[in-house]
């Protein structure tokens, strides 16, 4: 195999040459859109770093919902996963090597179809495509890839391999039985007889996924699939599949030179005359583009980013078919226009050289006119969700209930980083959410799974925030701030029994070793003094929690004088303002606990004392502070020199 790959290197220089070049180029732009990074794609790499722990093809531990649309994608990356270290990790590395794979693919394919100038023209606007940019962390590079790598085996009459590579594709998005239906009807009707080398691996791997699938979560289809048909129904978003083409345009005629933007439709139609006459084999390709957009239209899906991508095969190629077709046809009309035959090769060469110099042209033209747009794209990436929701997703793992359920409406980076069991607000991991969004109820996940943690926006969802149901269920706990956003994101806990650790403070923390009966642990404390009369006393606690606790204690501050014990004052309150009990404590999570409370101010200036502890409210009985032989020591902690300072 590899002496074949040689001598085929040795008799086509050119082309190896050229596809060496296509690839270096693929992959410069791959690693130049690698900084994108949506948010959707986090939650496949979620779901691949759970099958590659060992925890199941799930994105909610032991939920057997269908969260991902791409299983082959996520099984890709399960050994990425172990290589690499984590999915996002390994899916950028695979990406940006499909970058340099596609604009092969398409060269090849396009060669096959019509021409070298359809090939390397489809090939280089496929690279720069900005609807496949948009989409890079996404499994549209896998997916074009699939498509291309399938139809180029067609096209060499590689049956067996095209049909394998056509039901793998399926295996990559579920819509991709589109391109399997398109062509194996098209070889049917070509051949007037069934292909099974073709046939059957294009309908067995598909149907061994869905068998899987219906025996694993319990139905063959993702629960995001009917959670987008309901949010386009609902159509939330305000903008449905065909909405989002026409918005990208008109963005793109005011970002580049618009009317050259309009040679695209008109170099396509232009393509079609030479499809419609000799290569058929096209019409797999355009068919299934289009049964592809009537699909979308028809469920009324909401757009996103990467739905177009698996369109720009067939848009760059059809382009580059005619740009050739505008090339033919100067030759065509050049030769016509030639009375005399004489020196017909000199001549032919010069015809050639001037269609090769017109279709030059064109590309180039073609490519200066959607870089800028791509350019764009990428600039404006990282978008605000990749900027935002790491930092918050890590905040809310590592200060959080590590056993909270999580509600919210952007599922990807806040699930990933958070490692929190996610409710999705508008379906995509639970399905009996999405017939009620559908309804426009995006109250209902929140009513029905009552999650510990909800995270929105301030302004967001505003007629739930203020009913009652909500407001007598659940509190403010944590305000994020960034200068992306005009409104911060806040989060939300149920008003008991939810740990969320308040904000730090830039006090210095004084490190302690207090056991409170083999119960609790006091390992440190943070304090901003010195203080003035009348000044607020911040006290921030660090318990560690020893052993599962029955009694709901309450922690008593105290501000005394040194030598008489006199309280002067004080600041009882339950953990974390009463929003996490001691009973919810479990053994060997921190709970950071802050205490406020206001000096008087008449009190004179001085040394005091703080006195700390735990006590039950019923009867005022005070857990016990014991030695390292486990003997009794106290029922208080004393923190001695507490200054008060003369204003």
């Amino acid at each position: 195999m590899i002496e074949n790959f040689k001598l085929w290197i040795k008799g086509h220089r050119p082309d190896a040459t050229l596809l060496l070049i296509l690839a270096l180029t693929g992959l410069g732009v791959g690693l130049w859109a690698s900084r994108i990074l949506l948010d959707d794609a986090m939650i496949t790499f979620r779901v691949a770093e759970n099958l590659a722990y060992g925890r199941g093809f799930v994105y909610n531990l032991g939920e057997r919902v269908q969260v991902t649309t791409t299983p082959l994608y996520t099984l890709i990356l399960v050994p990425g996963v172990w290589l690499a270290g984590s999915a996002p990790r390994a899916a950028l590395i695979l990406n940006v090597v499909l970058a340099g794979v596609i604009p092969v693919l398409a060269y090849d394919l396009g060669q096959r179809l019509s021409g070298r100038i359809t090939g390397l023209g489809g090939a280089l606007l496929l690279i720069l495509a900005p609807l496949l940019i948009i989409a890079f962390s996404m499994e549209s590079y896998l997916y074009v890839a699939m498509i291309l790598a399938s139809l180029d085996a067609y096209a060499a009459r590689r049956w067996r391999w095209a049909g394998v590579l056509v039901g793998l594709t399926a295996w990559v998005r579920g819509d991709a039985v589109l391109l399997g239906a398109c062509l194996l009807s098209y070889d049917f009707l070509a051949t007037r007889r069934l292909r099974w080398p073709l046939i059957i691996p294009a309908i067995a791997i598909p149907a061994g996924w869905y068998l899987f699938a219906l025996l694993y979560y319990g139905s063959p289809f993702p629960a995001t699939l009917q959670a987008k048909a309901a949010q386009g129904e609902f159509n939330w978003l305000g903008q449905r599949f065909a909405d989002g083409f026409w918005a990208y345009w008109e963005e793109w005629l005011d970002v580049s030179y618009y009317p050259v933007f309009y040679l695209f439709p008109i170099l396509m139609a232009a393509a079609l005359i030479p499809i419609l006459r000799q290569e058929r084999p096209w019409l797999i390709m355009l068919a299934r583009d289009g049964l592809y957009i009537i699909v979308f239209v028809a469920l009324g899906v909401p757009t996103a980013e990467w739905y177009y991508a698996p369109l720009m095969p067939g848009a760059a190629l059809l382009t580059a078919r005619g740009v050739q077709a505008v090339a033919e046809g100067i030759g065509w009309a050049m030769r016509s226009g030639r009375r005399e035959a004489s020196d017909a090769k000199r001549a032919g060469r010069k015809i050639g050289w001037i269609s090769a110099t017109v279709a030059t042209l064109l590309i180039a033209l073609l490519l200066a006119v959607l870089y800028p747009v791509s350019a764009k794209i990428v600039a404006s990436h990282p978008n605000w969700k990749a900027r935002v929701y790491p930092s918050m997703g890590r905040w809310i793992g590592q200060n959080t209930s590590a056993t909270a359920t999580l509600a919210t409406i952007d599922i990807g980076h806040l699930g990933y980083w958070s490692r929190r069991q996610i409710i999705d607000i508008v379906g995509l991991a639970q399905p009996d959410v999405a017939p009620h969004i559908a309804k426009g109820d995006f109250g209902y996940a929140i009513r029905h799974y009552q999650p510990d943690l909800l995270l929105i926006g301030y302004t967001w969802l505003p007629e739930i925030q203020a009913s009652a149901w909500f407001q007598e269920n659940y509190a403010p706990r944590h305000y994020f701030h960034f200068q992306a956003m005009d409104a911060p994101l806040v989060l939300f806990s149920r008003r008991v029994g939810v740990k969320v650790q308040p904000a730090a403070s830039t006090a210095k923390i004084q490190p302690l070793v207090v056991d409170f009966n083999r119960q609790i642990e006091l390992t440190g404390y943070q304090l901003n003094q010195p203080f003035q009369p009348g000044s607020e006393v911040q006290l921030t606690l660090f318990w560690q929690a020893k052993a599962p606790l029955a009694v709901d204690f309450t922690v008593f501050v105290q501000l005394v004088d040194p030598l008489s014990n006199t309280i002067i004052a004080q600041g009882d309150s339950k953990p974390q303002d009463g929003f996490y009990p001691t009973p919810y404590w479990q053994p060997g999570e921190t709970i950071v606990d802050r205490h406020t409370f206001s000096l008087p101010r008449e009190l004179p200036p001085g040394n005091y004392d703080l006195l700390l502890g735990f006590y039950e409210a019923e009867n005022g009985q005070r857990l016990q502070i014991l030695d390292e032989a486990g003997v009794f020591k106290s029922d208080h902690v004393r923190l001695s020199n507490i200054q008060v300072q003369a204003p």
